[in-house]
């Protein structure tokens, strides 16, 4: 208690040093003239609003005069029983001239040392060549106004718990509705999902039932060519010609030779561009510099064929066959081709 009566004091002592020095305090005075018809002499000077912000208080004071001559000297403040000066001195002179034909209005904002504390018989004075001005501060704390708040607020308090009701009842709402839009939301881009996998299914089906047939029909081939090759050493294998032996040799021979012919080479490139996302295809395009020689190594490789068929196909020796595969292999790596991790790892 001691503390804050000293603080009034301390405002004063404070006041008077910057209103000495004029530092960081600016009065601002706005002026609007208004032609008003067969309005009489007058003069009219009020106080509108308090403000605190940051180290000062702002008081603004509405000055009216309509043909008078006015001069005002000072104006304080009584907040607490103690007496407060502006920051900066206020003053200002009003010619009755400037006033005879016009109702002037100046709007002041004046600064004040920073008070906390107001109470209801706050008062400002401002003292004029015609008397002193006297009004409260902050009218709206007149125990009049207090009690009219007091009286509506005991006869509508009674209506809060009502209010607080509806005003939860509209969230829980809004909140309900929140989720449910959000949980359809989900549901429909579950939908969605679905009916992708489902699409994406059906194509791997169907891709998947060609493939299957495509290697059904690959291997019937393979197994009817290497069926007729028994049947035909069956019937002729106690035989001791040479000539039958020879003829054996010839039709395998004639087999390897079919699948060196551009017609094969092209239906198992076609075969590994179908099911290998255009393995072949793009592997010609990423890496231009690979030979005719080296394509044709790389499909039989890639088809699954042995290392001995793709010798007897290529016309290599075994040994060499390891050679070219590492070759093919740096070299695809080398080029930066955007899929030669792919095309190496399938080799």
């Amino acid at each position: 208690m001691k503390f804050r009566k000293i603080i009034p004091y301390i405002c004063c002592i404070a006041s008077f040093f910057v209103t000495c020095n004029h530092v960081a305090a600016e009065n601002i005075i706005e002026r609007k003239a208004e032609y008003i018809e067969n309005l009489h002499d007058t003069l009219h000077i009020s106080s509108r609003f308090v403000s605190n912000s940051g180290n000062k208080m702002d008081i603004w004071v509405q000055i009216q005069a309509k043909g008078v001559a006015l001069e005002i000297d000072s104006i304080e403040l009584c907040v607490d029983n103690y007496i407060f000066k502006p920051k900066a001195p206020f003053s200002l002179t009003v010619d009755e001239e400037e006033t005879a034909d016009s109702l002037i209005t100046w709007n002041c904002i004046i600064q004040f040392p920073y008070y906390s504390t107001f109470h209801h018989y706050d008062t400002w004075t401002i003292n004029t060549s015609r008397g002193k001005f006297t009004g409260l501060l902050n009218p709206w704390l007149q125990p009049d106004n207090i009690s009219r708040w007091r009286t509506s607020w005991i006869k509508y308090q009674k209506y809060i718990p009502l209010a607080l009701i509806i005003l939860c009842g509209i969230i829980s709402a809004g909140i309900i509705a929140f989720y449910r839009k959000r949980n359809k939301k989900d549901i429909e881009e579950i939908l969605r999902i679905m009916k992708q996998y489902e699409a994406q299914y059906e194509i791997d089906r169907r891709l998947n039932t060609e493939l299957r047939e495509k290697v059904e029909t690959l291997y019937a081939e393979r197994w009817n060519v290497f069926n007729r090759l028994c049947n035909e050493y069956f019937d002729k294998k106690d035989s001791e010609s040479d000539s039958v032996r020879l003829s054996i040799y010839k039709e395998v021979e004639r087999q390897i030779n079919d699948m060196r012919s551009t017609k094969s080479l092209a239906e198992l490139e076609n075969l590994v561009d179908s099911y290998n996302n255009n393995l072949i295809q793009r592997l010609r395009v990423q890496i231009p510099t690979l030979t005719k020689n080296d394509i044709t190594f790389l499909i039989y490789l890639y088809s699954g064929f042995s290392p001995r068929a793709i010798c007897l196909f290529t016309d290599i020796k075994i040994k060499n066959f390891y050679n070219r595969k590492s070759r093919l292999k740096d070299k695809i790596l080398e080029s930066g081709a955007p899929d030669c991790e792919e095309f190496a790892s399938k080799m």
